[in-house]
């Protein structure tokens, strides 16, 4: 199989339903079956926060492209920004806030996808904007 590149202006955004504020855009796709990491990049609005959560056999690595977040996992908080990589160990209940003022952009891989990138194929298309395109050119 040969590599491929991505360009910002070729990935697809979602959002997991209507009420969600975060687009998602996938960019590594498991095999089929629902083995193997799935790779994403994460774009959150300031003040948007993702509902407390876990993976089921899966550990989540974080890598902090622009901005600021703060991690709640189980009982603890960390504060984390660019440059940055955060590995959320699995099955432990997590979630993340973008305190702002700014947007905030993760490479997000989830160590076994569980159905994660067919849930994300069937979420609303929300595509990314210019600032989104923009950020994404500049790194």
């Amino acid at each position: 199989m040969l590599p491929r590149i991505l360009h910002p202006e070729e990935l697809q955004g979602f959002r997991l339903s209507n009420h969600d504020h975060c687009r998602l855009a996938l960019l590594n796709h498991p095999e089929a079956g629902g083995s193997g990491c799935t790779v994403f990049l994460e774009v959150h609005d300031p003040c948007n926060r993702v509902p407390p959560h876990s993976h089921h056999h899966a550990a989540e690595l974080y890598v902090v492209l622009r901005g600021q977040v703060i991690f709640h996992v189980e009982d603890r908080s960390i504060t984390a920004a660019g440059g940055d990589v955060v590995i959320v160990p699995e099955e432990a209940i997590h979630d993340l806030e973008n305190p702002g003022p700014g947007r905030l952009y993760l490479l997000t891989v989830l160590s076994q996808d569980g159905g994660f990138a067919e849930l994300l194929e069937h979420g609303v298309p929300t595509p990314l904007d210019e600032e989104d395109l923009q950020v994404l050119r500049s790194l």
